[in-house]
């Protein structure tokens, strides 16, 4: 096979185009560095001195003749009567940068198969036609068309009828305006990014919701998840939301083979083997909400759960400054203090393992009915209890209640309430955001250590579930809440001193220095 690029100076859309750099490297320079990785046997054919310097410089072959000229009608002919050999042609233009050597690699094979057929690359064109009547009406047209895109051409002298090879959107960029070299230089500066987290029903979804939210912050590079098979939840979370999402039984190894610039870990706590793997193969490795040993051999760990530093080192950063709100928060309006509370949120996470909902609502439901106090109830889509709760809902004479499985409509709920009742993670940070004094009970030790939710911000913390003290204390919180107006207006002053809505932007401004 011989790999042929034509370079025709006079040819050029943009002044110079082939020789001018793109993101650091000329279009002519491009070309030959990926023909170089399929092959040796090269031809550069140009009208261009320059061009012609360029090529001994690289030790490739050239075929020069300033009165060349070249175009999509005679290419074929010119190409073949130049070589005058019987081999298999593989005509490579400089001008679709962001073609690469997989990709021929790839057409040259589907020509292999049938070597009586041209292999011209093209792109898909989607249509949707309009007719001009007295109105304009739409045309069905249910014919594939494509575009070609002068990209590669593969034929023999016995190639006649052509045969399309598709290239995708993103990569299907030619160069034919200054517009179309801006993309192509923004699409090659990009960097590729894995995200690793984690979701389940034991779990929650609060990575996930964590992770996407910093996700949607990342315009100008690659972004992947990764995900444990055993995590669907996760998996199916991340596709519905659009982005790219593997599912695998070895995390560490997917990774590795994605060749990432950079992976963020939103698992918990890491191992030092692991993370030293990503090191190794000159991957930046950011973690979140890590504990664990891996997280002093990360290049950063934002553990914004935290206040008080856990570990030691430089790498780290903690508190509530670094808490991400979801895109969600961004617009909706913190409340101003109220005397008399109308309403109650009651939340307690995607799964709410202990089913702390239901134990709440039976707590204060009753005082609720005698202030015709309106409960919110919001649970995550993983809520494992949700046949009781709906029962008692059901068999209660109280139906000033409203029941919701749809987490990204929370901001709009918590807009309308005066307190709330939440598990010990980030929804805490989204009550203080919105400034609602609320009533914290941690699921587990861990949630424990979060020292956030405290009186001096805003929050009655009531410590570790516990089946025997808690409905009581939660019975007595929501009584000092709605009957001392005084003193929620001590834990409202408190919290009012938070806005976390330029957080997201600054943290992943941050992340993104590590490229």
């Amino acid at each position: 096979m011989l790999l042929v690029i034509p370079a025709i100076k006079k040819n050029a859309i943009i002044p110079d185009q082939l020789v001018k750099k793109l993101n650091g490297i000329t279009l002519i320079q491009r070309a030959i560095d990926i023909a170089k990785k399929i092959t040796d046997n090269i031809l550069v054919i140009t009208d261009s001195e320059e061009i012609s310097l360029i090529c001994k410089r690289n030790g490739v072959k050239f075929y020069k003749d300033s009165k060349l000229k070249i175009d999509s009608d005679n290419i074929i002919e010119t190409v073949t009567k130049i070589v005058n050999e019987d081999c298999d042609i593989l005509v490579y233009r400089a001008n679709a940068p962001l073609i690469d050597e997989k990709i021929l690699i790839s057409a040259y094979n589907r020509f292999l198969q049938n070597k009586s057929s041209i292999i011209v690359s093209v792109k898909k064109l989607d249509k949707q036609l309009l007719k001009q009547t007295k109105s304009l009406t739409f045309v069905k047209d249910s014919d594939l068309y494509f575009k070609e895109l002068k990209a590669f051409l593969i034929f023999n002298r016995d190639s006649k009828n052509y045969y399309p090879y598709i290239i995708d959107e993103e990569n299907s960029i030619e160069i034919e305006s200054y517009q179309d070299w801006w993309i192509c230089e923004k699409l090659l500066q990009r960097k590729r990014i894995v995200f690793n987290v984690i979701g389940s029903l034991e779990i929650g979804m609060g990575h996930i919701y964590h992770s996407l939210a910093l996700a949607h912050e990342i315009i100008d590079h690659e972004v992947i998840f990764v995900c444990d098979a055993k995590y669907e939840i996760a998996v199916e979370k991340i596709a519905s939301m659009d982005y790219k999402v593997i599912s695998t039984r070895d995390v560490t190894q997917t990774i590795i083979d994605l060749k990432p610039d950079l992976v963020i870990n939103d698992i918990l706590n890491t191992s030092i083997d692991y993370i030293k793997i990503l090191k190794e193969n000159n991957i930046r490795v950011v973690n979140f909400e890590d504990l664990g040993d891996g997280a002093k051999e990360a290049d950063l760990v934002i553990n914004e759960l935290y206040d008080k530093p856990q570990i030691e080192g430089k790498n780290f950063l903690w508190g509530y400054r670094y808490l991400a709100l979801r895109d969600e928060f961004e617009e909706a309006i913190p409340h101003e203090f109220e005397d008399r509370v109308t309403s109650v949120l009651v939340t307690f996470g995607g799964t709410d393992q202990n089913n702390l909902t239901l134990i709440t609502l039976e707590s204060i439901i009753d005082i609720a009915e005698e202030y015709n106090i309106k409960i919110y109830i919001v649970c995550g889509s993983g809520y494992l209890f949700k046949d009781k709760l709906i029962q008692f809902l059901e068999e209660h004479r109280y139906k000033n209640v409203e029941l919701t499985f749809a987490v990204g409509v929370i901001s709009q709920i918590m807009e309308q309430t005066q307190i709330a009742f939440s598990s010990n993670g980030r929804t805490v940070y989204e009550l203080a955001h919105m400034h609602i004094p609320s009533v914290i009970i941690s699921h587990h030790e861990r949630e424990n250590t979060h020292s956030f939710a405290s009186l001096e911000n805003g929050f009655i913390n009531l410590g570790v579930y516990n089946k025997d003290s808690s409905p009581k204390l939660i019975q007595k919180s929501f009584e000092k809440l709605i009957m001392d107006s005084d003193y929620r207006k001590l834990l409202f002053l408190n919290i009012k001193k938070y806005n976390f809505n330029n957080n997201k932007k600054n943290i992943v401004k941050k992340i993104l220095e590590l490229l």
